[in-house]
């Protein structure tokens, strides 16, 4: 039986245009997926600055706002009524919570609201103060979970 013997006179060929198409494609990819926002504005921290604007107006100096950590409102159900607690004081009714939190808003601050609710409050009083919360200004509001297991 014979061996099949290589030819070296055979040259490599390398084609360029399917190299070229995955180029184009992550190109595409990236530029789809990139954000042009400055990123330094948007982490909360004692350096960022806001960009500064051009015009007429003129922009009074104003004090720096320290970064709140999350803020944390619990709900409990006591002799079928919904309690509220803010951190860890009671809230006196959504009207009260929905005041509190559009003060801290105002402010210029835009820290994390996680709803903790217990097993026994139902979903109806949970979303209401979840509508309660967003209705005062606030982007981030989660709810919080019993971990796994």
């Amino acid at each position: 039986m014979r061996t099949p013997t290589r030819s070296n006179s055979r040259s490599l060929e390398v084609k360029m245009t399917p190299m070229i198409d995955v180029v184009f494609l992550l190109l595409i990819f990236f530029v789809w997926t990139s954000s042009f926002e400055d990123p330094e504005y948007d982490l909360p921290s004692a350096f960022a600055e806001k960009p500064q604007q051009t015009g007429s107006r003129s922009t009074s100096s104003e004090v720096p706002v320290d970064p709140f950590d999350e803020i944390i409102i619990r709900l409990t159900v006591s002799e079928d009524h919904l309690q509220v607690q803010m951190g860890e004081e009671p809230v006196l009714g959504l009207a009260s919570l929905q005041e509190r939190v559009a003060a801290i808003m105002s402010i210029g601050v835009q820290p994390p609201i996680v709803i903790d609710p217990d097993g026994d409050v139902s979903m109806k009083d949970a979303v209401k103060v979840y509508d309660t919360v967003r209705a005062a200004g606030a982007d981030r509001v989660l709810y919080a979970t019993e971990g796994p297991g």
